[in-house]
């Protein structure tokens, strides 16, 4: 007896000790990851207000008695600093995720306005510094698991770039222009990251198939990630040909473009599949016990909807299921790292990143609005517009140790969390490597900001607009007069009643966010300030408005579209 109990003890103890020891629990790495949403808006995040949607008393993954979409999430807030003035870079995906990764604001490059597509060359520079490279130098693994839509290179059947130009969506692949069974370049692997699973660009463009790489080479694969029995199987990944896939029409059951997909690619189980994929890197790191970063962008809530049979009822109307259902994989993912307040767990020692690319989409705004669900939180805008409501978007950092669980209302954008890592690692940016970028780990340690910063940021929109953004967050200049996206966008209280203006017109759009966070009143046109009380603008805003366009301009060059810097 006395033997089994020594026995029982001694394994006991070593598994305590190699549990102890099987992750990387050094406080000066900590693993990182950055959770890119797609679309989801400010309002849509449950901790950022409550929604007004009546949820069903028979959700199964909502507290009807709680008004969110985002329990998970919700949980998290609690955990991390919530920034209610935190930015993306843009009002449309591809610039947000160029600037989030490189720090460079993404008008610098070729790309001034709209987005690249799922064929479409890159525009990123091969020599440009990005998130990945930083932590290479500090030695950790770099991954990336999901989303692109920053452009690659495929070939075609001749072994030449293929560029979209050459045909349409549909007839890519049946007319010989994209051959599938050669590698592609100029992906995530060529920026930095070790190793990417993923797709091209957004869930409603084609190619609708996963991709991987391999040592140095990205592959497009055939059942790269199919479900059965409710598991994720990747065993059946292999190489594919043009012969595998099949070619979709516009709108064939899931609202996408037409195109080239896998058959046995489901756009329902995407996230499914990408949350199994990051826990299995998990897993890896964590035997390998060495620190990691992984960014992880995914294509949701952004169109197609498509939802697991189990998410669908959830909230009673199609963009709120996929929220949850994005939610939910979301949390699995948070949830596979362990207990935070386990000092052994890999959740311990590792700093999270959740934000979005931009505010809500059209449709979902709409669909949402009718229901009482506000997509877009209390600002005017919506995605594409470079009003508050396309890019103040959901925005947190968990990081244990280091930040206390609060809410701050500091304005930064998201390029930031790498000057804010850079920071942390006193690792002084070259002044062509991130340049737009300013560390906010003084407000994550609850301390002020320095008395030197920079004189502001800018918030971009998807037809090439500028916003300037001093750096208190008081006041803001549109170069324009409308929100540079949409041809109608939503007021602050809803009411699709902007127009979309003129790009560079007159008069420009003066805004006091502190005293009108809803943009109602430009200071330029109607000044309630203003003692002659004639609807023109006061002295202090005139002069305020030239300060701000004097900032802008220096940051943009003396280009309308902004100047390009080299890689």
């Amino acid at each position: 007896m006395k033997t089994l109990l020594f026995l029982f003890f001694y394994c006991f103890t070593v598994f305590q000790l190699f549990s102890q020891t099987a992750v990387n629990l050094n406080a000066k790495k900590p693993n990182v990851i950055i959770l890119y949403f797609d679309d989801m808006g400010y309002g849509d995040m449950g901790a950022n207000g409550e929604t007004g949607l009546t949820i069903p008393k028979d959700s199964k993954y909502l507290d009807w008695k709680k008004p969110s979409l985002t329990p998970n999430l919700d949980s998290f807030a609690e955990q991390s600093v919530r920034f209610t003035n935190g930015h993306s870079s843009d009002g449309v995906c591809s610039p947000s995720r160029y600037s989030l990764i490189t720090g460079h604001y993404s008008w610098r490059t070729s790309l001034k306005k709209g987005v690249t597509g799922g064929y479409s060359p890159t525009f990123m520079g091969k020599n440009r510094f990005t998130v990945a490279h930083l932590f290479k130098k500090h030695g950790y693994k770099t991954a990336m698991v999901g989303k692109s839509h920053m452009g690659m290179t495929f070939y075609d059947v001749k072994g030449k770039p293929y560029s979209q130009k050459s045909g349409s969506y549909a007839t890519a692949m049946e007319e010989g222009f994209v051959d599938f069974s050669r590698s592609v370049d100029n992906s995530p692997i060529s920026t930095g990251f070790d190793y990417w699973f993923g797709t091209p660009a957004s869930l409603d463009m084609p190619p609708y198939a996963w991709l991987e790489s391999k040592k140095n080479k990205v592959n497009v694969l055939y059942k790269g990630g199919v479900i059965k029995n409710n598991k994720v199987d990747f065993s059946q990944a292999q190489f594919a040909k043009n012969s595998d896939f099949e070619v979709i029409k516009k709108n064939d059951g899931v609202h996408a473009r037409a195109g080239a997909k896998d058959p046995t690619f489901a756009f329902e189980d995407y996230l499914q599949i990408q949350s199994q994929k990051v826990r299995d890197l998990f897993a890896v790191y964590e035997k390998e016990k060495v620190p990691f970063m992984i960014y992880i962008p995914m294509p949701a809530p952004h169109s197609p909807h498509a939802i697991q049979k189990k998410f669908e009822g959830e909230t009673g109307y199609e963009y709120g299921d996929y929220v949850v259902q994005t939610d939910y994989y979301a949390g699995e993912i948070i949830k596979a790292l362990g207990d935070v307040n386990d000092p052994n767990s890999l959740a311990s020692n590792t700093v999270i990143f959740i934000t979005s690319d931009n505010g809500p989409e059209i449709g979902a705004f709409n669909k949402s609005k009718r229901l009482n669900h506000d997509a877009n939180g209390p600002w005017a805008g919506i995605k594409r517009d470079n009003y508050e409501g396309g890019t103040r978007v959901p925005f947190m950092v968990r990081w244990p140790g280091v930040a206390k669980p609060s809410v701050t209302n500091h304005p930064c954008w998201q390029g930031d969390f790498l000057g804010t890592m850079a920071d942390f690692f006193n690792y002084e940016l070259e002044k062509n490597e991130a340049p737009d970028v300013e560390s906010f780990l003084p407000i994550l340690k609850g301390k002020k900001m320095p008395r030197k910063r920079r004189a502001g940021f800018i918030e971009h929109s998807s037809g090439g607009q500028f916003a300037f953004v001093e750096y208190s967050g008081e006041w803001k200049l549109i170069d324009g007069t409308g929100g540079g996206g949409n041809a109608t966008t939503a007021d602050a209280d809803n009411n699709k009643v902007l127009k979309e203006g003129e790009i560079g017109g007159a008069p420009r759009q003066l805004f006091n966010l502190k005293r009108d966070p809803g943009e109602r009143d430009n200071l330029l046109v109607d000044d309630p300030n203003n003692p002659n009380d004639n609807n023109d603008p006061s002295k202090k805003s005139i002069e305020m408005a030239a300060k701000l366009y004097n900032s802008l301009n220096k940051i943009r060059g003396d280009k309308m579209w902004g100047v390009d810097i080299k890689q």
